[in-house]
């Protein structure tokens, strides 16, 4: 589906971050899809104040506004039609028919943000799932594992087991445990798919 691929637009939907903390989130991006992603740009797109938002709804309404690689941040839940109550709130996803992956910071924010160290811990949590579902977006698919990358932490892809944890234990097992490096498997598809150098894992 991708057309233009080196240029990634971040949408905030709501009012989660400021933009210079977007920028952070798009700085960090580029740096971990480094040869593949070569810009960003920050976008606020105007939606009512809600508590939810169907996840579906919301990738067409982006792909209709900004037809493009694109990554909506939202403090909504991101809501699904599965009968299954553990999956109809979903804290990322990416819509298979256009170039738009969408993150809910509602899961992801501790019960009260009271410290730069709060707030830094929901930033890189978001920044996980960011890179999780740009990687959709770039053809990556989830390792049913924990898989690793070289610096020991999980590849961003790794979804793991984690009906067995329930949603706080998700995010605290697999989403805290997640790096912002990729492991030997999704590097080599990358490099393969869109020619990006292989990096050095000692780096």
């Amino acid at each position: 589906m991708l057309g233009k691929i080196n240029q990634l637009t971040i949408v905030r939907v709501g009012n989660v971050f400021s933009f210079s903390t977007l920028q952070e989130i798009g700085d960090r991006l580029l740096t971990a899809f480094e040869g593949i992603i070569g810009d960003y740009q920050v976008s606020h797109h105007e939606s009512p104040v809600t508590d939810s938002i169907d996840a579906y709804l919301l990738t067409m309404v982006l792909h209709t506004e900004y037809r493009g690689h694109t990554l909506g941040i939202t403090d909504a839940d991101l809501k699904t039609d599965d009968a299954d109550e553990f999956y109809n709130v979903i804290i990322g996803g990416k819509n298979p028919c256009n170039d738009v992956a969408v993150v809910s910071t509602r899961k992801l924010s501790p019960a009260r943000i009271e410290s730069n160290t709060d707030y830094e811990l929901l930033v890189n949590r978001t920044v996980k799932v960011s890179l999780h579902e740009v990687g959709h977006n770039l053809g990556l698919t989830d390792h049913g594992t924990y898989t690793f990358a070289a610096d020991g932490a999980l590849c961003p892809m790794s979804k793991g087991e984690y009906n067995k944890f329930g949603y706080s234990g998700y995010v605290r097992a697999v989403v805290d445990g997640r790096g912002v490096r990729f492991c030997d498997e999704c590097n080599y598809f990358l490099h393969v798919v869109h020619g990006r150098q292989r990096q050095d894992p000692r780096s």
